[in-house]
């Protein structure tokens, strides 16, 4: 049996090469901080690249089970009009169903070269094997056909079971959107709570040096008195508190500021996740929410930044 790489595989052959280089590089520098940096890189090189592949794969699908169903349709009228099945299939390649047009056309012209219809119905199907209501709907015809059953009326229920399944997806759809914005929701009311903390409790937390300020009541900077791992992540608070939020990192609300805000994009990414596993049932869909929601937020910061509601 001859082994084909998929474009997306010969893709992640690839960037994981690339990745390895820059890695093995990072190494032979003795940088524990260019390492760091590579392999932040390297994670982006490979994903990003996987992510949108199996979107488009993902969005391709649902575009072919969505004409499928008219598909059949206009096979029953060829059939009806005393077409023979593999000719109805030629015939009906001529037409436009989008993405699914391509996988006709494939099969039109493997009937043109002669191939056994069996084949031509069994790699049709094995190529659609990642839609469970194609693969489903051509292993009932290829049964009907094969067994000399009436075709006509195997499309016909085939082609309204897939309608409905359609119908009831997008309803499906519809009744959930309001938890996908309940999603979006939650990922901003962080948002709301970060610009709280800077504006009511900031100030409240650098009154802290004070003699009798919050710091008799415990509330220090946890990052004064560091050590090991844990003056790493410090580290990093300190730098995004500094750049992103031009607050003095060695005050207290440098450091709660620089957590929320992680915070929020962790809470984002992960609504993200929830939304699209919510709408569609899919791990791309939820990767999708994710970027958009992540990006949102990240620009939501600056913005707040800019109008002075952020930053001290």
């Amino acid at each position: 049996m001859k082994f084909q790489l998929t474009q997306s595989s010969r893709l992640l052959f690839i960037t994981a090469g690339v990745s390895l280089i820059l890695i093995l590089g990072a190494i032979l520098t003795h940088q524990t901080g260019i390492l760091g940096n590579m392999i932040i890189l390297s994670v982006f090189i490979v994903s990003v690249p996987q992510f949108f592949f199996g979107y488009q794969e993902f969005k391709d699908i649902k575009e072919m089970e969505e004409k499928f169903p008219l598909f059949l349709r206009d096979m029953i009228e060829s059939l009806r009009s005393g077409m023979p099945f593999h000719q109805a299939v030629m015939y009906n390649s001529k037409l436009d169903y989008g993405r699914l047009s391509v996988e006709i056309k494939k099969m039109s012209n493997q009937i043109s070269w002669g191939v056994p219809f069996n084949r031509v119905i069994d790699q049709f199907g094995e190529r659609l094997k990642k839609s469970k209501n194609i693969s489903i709907a051509l292993k009932i015809i290829r049964e009907s056909y094969f067994s000399g059953g009436d075709v006509v009326s195997t499309l016909e229920a085939v082609a309204d079971a897939n309608l409905t399944l359609d119908e009831a997806d997008k309803e499906k759809k519809s009744l959930l959107n309001q938890y996908v914005v309940l999603m979006y929701g939650l990922a901003f009311l962080f948002v709301g709570i970060v610009v709280a903390i800077n504006k009511l409790m900031i100030p409240i937390f650098q009154a802290s040096s004070l003699p009798g300020g919050a710091e008799a009541l415990g509330l220090t900077n946890p990052c004064n008195r560091c050590n090991g791992f844990t003056c790493t992540i410090c580290g990093g608070y300190s730098a995004m508190s500094s750049n992103l939020f031009s607050i003095d990192p060695s005050t207290i609300g440098a450091y709660y500021t620089s957590l929320f805000f992680l915070m929020s994009i962790i809470v984002s990414f992960s609504s993200g996740l929830v939304a699209g596993q919510i709408s569609e049932n899919s791990i791309f869909a939820g990767l999708k929410h994710s970027l958009i929601m992540t990006f949102s937020v990240v620009g939501a910061f600056y913005i707040l930044i800019y109008v002075k509601l952020l930053g001290v």
